[in-house]
C-alpha cells in the first residue's frame, strides 16, 4: 500500500548512527502532509520523561462503593472534559466524574432493550448530551444513553459494522469507521465511514473507501488472518480521527468535509521482519507513535515538528519519583491505571532505585502510605500537549 504514495510523500531517512542527529522530514506545509518511516532506518535510541509528553499530572482514586469496583482485566478508559468511562470485562460500561466518584453504570449486561454482553467501544458526547456504545459483535447499530444512563434508542445503519470506533465532533455530531468486511466499490458495496447527525432529522452520510477492507486485502494475498480477526485502532488523541487497521501499513484521517479517507502517515518493516511482528501506528498532536510487537518489538516516535524519530529506552514518570513506566493514550491523555497492591510494590521499588529526586522522597512515601490493598483502582492522567 505505500509503494501507491511514495510519490507523493516525504520520506523520513534515519540512516545516521546512533550519536548523529536524524535527518529532517520534509514535510508539506499543510495539516495532512504525508510521511512515511522505514524501521530499519531508525538507528537512536532515547530515554523519555513523561513530562515531556503532559503538561499535567493527576492522580485519581477511584470510588469505593461496591457498585464503583472494577477488573483491570479487558479495561479500557474514555476520557471526555467532564467524564471518563470504563469498559471492562464481565460488567457494564461505569460512568465516573473526572475526581473519581462513581456517576452510574450506563445500561446492563444482558440480551434485553439496551443491555450488552461487551462493549467495544464508547464515546461520552457532551456535546449532544449522549453516551454511544458500539457493540463487539456484528451488529447493525449502537446503543445510546442519556447521561443519567438510561437507554433511549439506538442508532441504525444500513448495514453492519464490524468493530465501531467513534469520534465526536464539536457540533455534536459523529463519525464512525469501521473493519468493512466486503470490498467498497462505490454505492452498492460496504460502506468504511459515516458521519452521523446530532439532529437525527439529517440522514447519514456514508463513505467508501476501495482498497480499504479485509476483501481487498485478501485479493492481494496477504491472508494472515480472517477478516473478523482483524483489529481497529483509533485513540482520538488528535481532532482529525486517526484511524489504523492491522491489514494496512497506514495511518487516516478521517476528512468529514469531503467525507472521505486521508493517508498521514505510512510505516514499513522488512518483509522477514514484519513475519512475526505487527504494529500499532498512533497519533498523537506532536508525535507519531509506533508501537511494534513480537519478537523484534520496540517503541519509535517520530517529531511532527523537525522530522526526527527515536526508539523510546527507559520512559519514567518523572512526576512520581522516575517511576518506570508505559505510555498509554486515549482522548488526548496519557494513563496508567493499577491495583493498590500494585503500585505500593512500584512505589517501594522506586525509592528503593536511587533514582527519585530527593525532593520527591516525601511525597512518594505519604502516597505509598496512604494505600489499601482493599481500595478500588488508581489512575495517573495526564493531558497531552498540543
Amino acid at each position: 500500500m505505500i509503494k501507491r504514495f511514495l510519490m507523493a510523500c516525504a520520506a523520513i531517512s534515519l540512516l545516521a548512527a546512533c550519536q548523529s542527529p536524524s535527518k529532517k522530514a520534509e514535510t508539506e506545509k499543510n495539516k495532512n502532509a504525508f510521511t512515511t518511516l522505514v524501521n530499519e532506518d531508525v538507528t537512536q535510541k532515547r530515554d523519555m520523561k513523561l513530562s515531556e509528553l503532559v503538561e499535567d499530572f493527576q492522580i485519581i482514586r477511584f470510588d469505593n462503593r461496591d457498585e464503583a469496583l472494577f477488573s483491570l482485566r479487558s479495561f479500557w478508559p474514555y476520557f471526555s472534559e467532564n467524564y471518563i468511562a470504563l469498559k471492562c470485562n464481565k460488567s457494564p460500561v461505569k460512568l465516573f466524574a473526572k475526581d473519581g466518584t462513581f456517576i452510574h453504570d450506563v445500561g446492563g449486561l444482558g440480551q434485553g432493550p439496551g443491555e450488552y454482553s461487551y462493549a467495544y467501544e464508547c464515546l461520552v458526547n457532551e456535546k449532544d448530551g449522549h453516551i454511544y456504545i458500539a457493540l463487539f459483535g456484528y451488529t447493525n447499530y449502537l446503543l445510546k444513553y442519556d447521561m443519567e444512563g438510561t437507554f433511549v434508542g439506538e442508532v441504525r445503519f444500513k448495514e453492519n459494522i464490524n468493530k465501531g470506533r467513534l469520534f465526536a465532533l464539536p457540533d455534536g455530531s459523529m463519525a464512525l469507521t469501521h473493519i468493512s468486511l466486503i470490498d467498497p466499490k462505490g454505492a452498492s458495496g460496504s460502506f468504511s465511514h459515516a458521519l452521523i447527525p446530532t439532529n437525527g432529522k439529517d440522514s447519514i452520510r456514508y463513505a467508501y473507501k476501495p482498497n480499504l477492507s479485509t476483501a481487498a486485502y485478501f485479493q492481494e494475498g496477504n491472508q494472515t488472518l480472517s477478516g473478523l480477526e482483524h483489529e481497529i485502532w483509533s485513540y482520538r488523541n488528535t481532532d482529525d480521527f486517526p484511524v489504523m487497521y492491522t491489514f494496512s501499513d497506514t495511518l487516516y484521517h478521517y476528512d468529514m468535509q469531503a467525507n472521505e479517507l486521508v493517508p498521514r502517515f505510512a510505516f514499513s518493516m522488512n518483509p522477514e521482519a514484519r513475519k512475526n511482528n505487527w504494529f500499532i501506528l498512533t497519533e498523537l498532536p506532536r508525535y507519531f507513535y509506533i508501537n511494534i510487537v513480537g519478537d523484534k518489538g520496540r517503541n519509535l516516535l517520530v517529531d511532527k515538528a523537525s522530522g526526527e524519530a527515536f526508539e523510546i529506552g527507559k520512559f519514567t514518570n518523572d512526576f512520581l519519583g522516575n517511576m518506570d513506566m508505559w505510555p498509554r493514550f486515549q482522548d488526548g491523555y496519557y494513563f496508567e491505571c493499577m491495583e493498590p497492591l500494585q503500585l505500593m510494590e512500584k512505589l517501594e521499588k522506586t525509592l528503593a532505585s536511587g533514582d527519585c529526586p530527593k525532593d520527591q522522597v516525601e511525597k512518594l512515601t505519604k502516597l505509598k502510605d496512604s494505600l489499601d490493598e482493599n481500595d478500588n483502582n488508581i489512575l495517573f492522567l495526564g493531558k497531552l500537549k498540543q
